[in-house]
């Protein structure tokens, strides 16, 4: 299956002010990514808080410049492409946020909310077509005169799904979608989802912190800690190598008593991603560390396809 979207070392490094009392700090808060996404399939990015998913997002649909590395999208280098070439480009790839309640300028309509990509491109809609884009997403044609406080959370949410779709892009940077929702609606999105991929043949890329809900929606899932991927899995039911991996799965709720577990909790604080010391960052907080790991940042190695970046992998 051809890639649609190929991405390769990207890394985006900020630097922090310095002053009278202080030094400049750098941070990387994406640091040499790479991976291939195939059409059609779902690769689901997970990590806790600050661990560079967001930003991951954002870069690979260069609405933030990186520091080095690059991102192909169907062939087309998008480091070479003008703001104006971007943002035609962009028709083809598009982002559902993760706060429906704030990704709508309480301003508009439903309907001008959905036309929002339109405008940005310099077109106008069919007479039908904002209709046509709610009845996809399982809305009532009739909310298009409704403003965003008059509708529910779960509704918001379709409602950005519509405007992302409106423009037909073949790829979706979904940036935690479900993450400001009840369980029940959740459920509902994700459906939603599922059937949209399937019926118009869409791509994803699925951010989450939810390590089980990534499992059961995506193909296959990059774990990210402190910005970079520590382990790379081709196979969701397959199991953790990477000891932060294991620790996500086995801390995920089980609503089967039977399989549920005590984990004892990680030891030891995040270290800070300014200026970090050389070796594995997760070693301070790792039961498995060594001397070596203290030292030498792993690298991402393959076997059989499921990569992971640890010298002491399980």
């Amino acid at each position: 299956m051809p890639n649609l979207l190929e991405v390769r070392s990207l890394s985006k490094r900020f630097i922090s002010e310095g002053g009278p009392f202080r030094k400049a700090r750098s941070m990387h808060a994406v640091n040499g990514v790479s991976f291939d996404l195939p059409r059609g399939r779902v690769i689901g990015v997970v990590g806790e808080s600050g661990c560079g998913k967001s930003t991951l997002a954002r870069l690979i649909l260069r609405l933030i410049e990186p520091s080095e590395g690059s991102v192909t999208f169907d062939g087309d280098d998008l480091m070479a492409k003008s703001p104006a070439q971007m943002r035609k480009l962009r028709a083809r790839m598009q982002m559902v946020f993760q706060d429906p309640y704030s990704a709508i300028d309480p301003r508009y309509t439903v309907h001008r909310a959905v036309c929002e990509p339109f405008e940005v491109q310099g077109e106008r809609p069919m007479a039908d077509e904002v209709s046509e884009l709610l009845e996809m997403v399982g809305l009532n044609a009739g909310l298009a005169s409704s403003y965003p406080h008059q509708i529910s959370g779960g509704q918001k949410q379709r409602v950005g799904i519509a405007r992302a779709l409106a423009l037909r892009p073949s790829f979706l940077v979904l940036d935690e979608p479900t993450a400001s929702l009840d369980v029940s609606v959740q459920a509902q999105i994700i459906g939603l989802l599922e059937d949209l991929r399937s019926e118009l043949g869409l791509t994803y890329l699925f951010i989450s912190h939810d390590l089980s809900l990534v499992k059961y929606f995506c193909d296959e899932i990059l774990v990210m800690y402190l910005g970079r991927v520590v382990e790379a899995m081709p196979d969701t039911a397959a199991p953790a190598r990477h000891p932060y991996t294991r620790t996500l799965m086995e801390s995920t709720f089980s609503p089967d008593p039977s399989k549920r577990r005590l984990i004892a909790p990680l030891e030891g604080e995040v270290p800070s991603p300014f200026d970090l010391p050389p070796g594995c960052a997760f070693a301070d907080r790792c039961p498995n560390a060594s001397a070596i790991c203290r030292k030498e940042t792993p690298e991402l190695t393959t076997d059989t396809g499921h990569a992971v970046a640890c010298h002491h992998p399980i």
